[in-house]
């Protein structure tokens, strides 16, 4: 037996048929219930009777929406969306209107809409953006409409939908009972005659046909438009016919009774970049970014480095940096100053390099000698972004930061942890192990290709050290087994540089070569990384185990750092250098220094560094791959478990895999 077509627009919504299929989509997206309280599966128990029920009131004209429910939650950018939810009774009848005119609509709608529309999102949004930037359209209008589902014009959109459906058969019914829900959206939005609830399965098509003229509009210009939902840019080919469209975008949208975010609109080129969908547009590059914490198993995102000495980099995975960058300013000719309320780089002739939203910085680096407005540091010190300047070797000249908050509590039992000598040094040999089996590791893996005696020979002394650590009965007698691997240690580490004779190597600071001065930056950058994952879980970062708890000496910083060093030191110097990323001759003699380096190899072990670190790597504890600040963090998580806990075995510093 086969069931008839509906013939009409009114059948196609009503049907049995129409309304079981609308059912199986409510029920598979399992939302929640509305202001009823009844839930899909109290709906489902009797399915046929409640959708029986509710035909009858759809055919009679006695249908009446229910009780909505709202909720509240965070917008991908700022501040908070209210979202107004049917309930599941009328969940279905709108997306039972919802499937019987979306094959209506769809192919009225403009290729630039992308937005809740089938087979078409935010990967396909991207593509259209970088399209048409190879063709020349390299210039773009940045722009987002205040409040746009409140603010949508019922009368407008009921004019549109009507001009559509009413020469079709059943079209009268529908648009009764469209006109009704729109009626009654705006009763609880507290808006009569405009806005259209944002929980409603329905609303994306009406928005999208809402601002369908805007698409047609636009797209007559001789621009290209690529809008998801409310969030658009415009894509222009120079800036006086960018600045023309603007303002014919204004006034499309003025005779729709919306406007746009003064804050948030723009007119911007892809070599300063823009963020859109989630992404960041720079120059050649589409960077995903992420709004929050990053799953475990997502992919790491490439970092940027500029010619003119911006880095600008997302670092995933950890709390502590939800989804932001850390931001450098290198290059002298650059100043960093604020331009509503973004922190903004320009060159020394005032044109902007680069402009970042402060909720998407994580860090700022500056130096050396760069300069930055009073308003740049009232910015980040009013978000709580860590403020750092830098010397030529990118130590820590300075900082500035708001306070963490610390955790009294947990720095009492961090205390009382180091003045236990049998925890103190429990987590001191943790700490001496991890730091020479990842030395081993690390020259292990430098040592495949060259083959040299003397990194075996360092091996062997490693080793036997490593066998002595549980013998150890101080923290004094455990520096000195780490005393002995460093000693045989660096020598070999200097005998992993390609093309160069092998010499007696030995860490210097300050540095006399381009590979002390190389490690030693590196040193710093990590320094930095531990230093935001200590404070971000609360301990005291001048409470350390196997370094020396003492005044302006941030000993447990220098402890934590141990098991990343040969990895985000060590091992990022010799490749830069192998790689010719690092020459010689960015190295020259110092007039207060034996060594100095120049701007380039500043830029190269930044973003070697960055690199490095936005890659994934598995936990010593088992469990899905983190980044390395991820790393950290998680590290630093662990030691204030374990000493709240006071069980040392809960802290298992990293351990690289060979």
């Amino acid at each position: 037996m086969t069931v008839q077509e509906p013939q009409d627009l009114w059948q196609r919504v009503t049907s049995l048929e129409a309304l079981q299929a609308a059912w199986h989509r409510v029920a598979d997206n399992d939302g929640s219930a509305g202001g009823d309280g009844i839930s899909i599966r109290d709906f489902g128990e009797h399915l046929f009777a409640n959708l029986t029920e509710l035909r009858v009131e759809l055919l009679s004209g006695s249908y009446r929406s229910g009780a909505f429910r709202k909720v509240s939650v965070p917008k991908k950018k700022q501040g908070y969306r209210i979202l107004t939810i049917p309930s599941v009774r009328d969940r279905i009848v709108h997306t039972s209107i919802t499937n019987a005119l979306t094959p209506l609509f769809e192919p009225l709608f403009e290729d630039g809409s992308f937005a809740y529309r089938p087979n078409r999102g935010v990967v396909h949004a991207v593509q259209r953006i970088e399209t048409w930037r190879k063709r020349g359209f390299d210039i773009v209008i940045e722009a987002d409409i205040v409040s746009y589902f409140d603010n949508i014009d019922q009368s407008i959109l009921k004019e549109k939908v009507t001009s559509i459906l009413s020469t079709m058969p059943g079209s009268a019914a529908l648009l009764e009972l469209l006109s009704r829900l729109l009626k009654e959206q705006g009763k609880v939005l507290g808006t009569p005659g405009q806005g259209i609830v944002q929980g409603s399965p329905l609303s994306p098509l009406l928005a999208n046909l809402y601002l369908d003229a805007l698409d047609e509009e636009i797209e007559a210009q001789g621009v290209k438009i690529v809008r998801f939902a409310d969030d658009f840019v415009i894509l222009c080919r120079s800036e006086k016919k960018a600045e023309k469209v603007l303002a014919h975008a204004v006034t499309i949208l003025g005779q729709h009774n919306l406007r746009l975010h003064e804050d948030g609109t723009r007119i911007v080129s892809f070599d300063r970049g823009f963020d859109f969908i989630g992404y960041l547009f720079l120059r050649t590059l589409a960077l995903k970014e992420n709004a929050g914490p990053v799953a475990p198993a997502a992919r790491p995102v490439k970092s940027e480095v500029t010619d003119e000495g911006i880095i600008t980099l997302d670092s995933t995975g950890s709390r502590f940096d939800p989804g932001k960058r850390v931001l450098y300013v290198l290059d002298a000719r650059h100043m960093l100053g604020v331009r509503n309320r973004s922190f903004s780089v320009r060159r020394d002739d005032g044109s902007e390099l680069i402009s970042i939203p402060h909720q998407r910085v994580g860090r700022i680096e500056i130096g050396p000698f760069p300069d930055f407005s009073r308003k740049a540091l009232d910015l980040a010190l009013e978000h709580g972004i860590e403020f750092s300047m830098l010397d030529g070797f990118g130590q820590t000249r300075g900082s500035a930061s708001t306070s963490e908050g610390r955790r009294a509590s947990l720095q009492l039992a961090q205390a009382k942890a180091i003045l236990t000598d049998e925890m103190r040094l429990a987590f001191g040999r943790a700490l001496v192990a991890s730091r020479i089996r990842n030395q081993r590791t690390q020259l292990m893996r430098l040592n495949r290709t060259r083959q040299l005696d003397r990194a075996e020979a360092a091996l062997e002394v490693m080793f036997r050290s490593l066998r002595k650590i549980d013998q150890q009965q101080s923290i004094e007698a455990l520096r000195g087994i780490e005393g002995s691997a460093s000693a045989a240690y660096w020598p070999a580490i200097g005998c992993m540089l390609s093309n160069q004779p092998v010499r007696e190597f030995r860490r210097q600071r300050p540095a006399e070569d381009p590979l002390n001065a190389a490690i030693n930056y590196l040193t710093a950058i990590l320094e930095r990384d531990t230093r935001a994952a200590i404070q971000s879980v609360g301990l005291h970062p001048g409470f350390g185990f196997l370094h020396a708890s003492k005044d302006r000496h941030d000993g447990l910083i220098y402890d934590m750092m141990e098991p990343f060093r040969a990895a985000l030191t060590e091992g990022i110097a010799i490749y830069l250098f192998n790689a010719h990323r690092l020459r010689p001759e960015m190295f020259l003699k110092g007039e207060q220094r034996p060594i100095e380096m120049n701007d380039d190899a500043r830029r190269a072990i930044v973003g070697g560094y960055e690199a490095a670190v936005a890659k994934r790597i598995n936990p010593s504890d088992g469990g899905a791959k983190l980044t390395w600040r991820a790393m950290i963090l998680h590290q630093a998580r662990g030691l204030a478990n374990a000493v709240r806990q006071e069980d040392h075995t809960l802290f298992r510093p990293y351990i690289m895999e060979a």
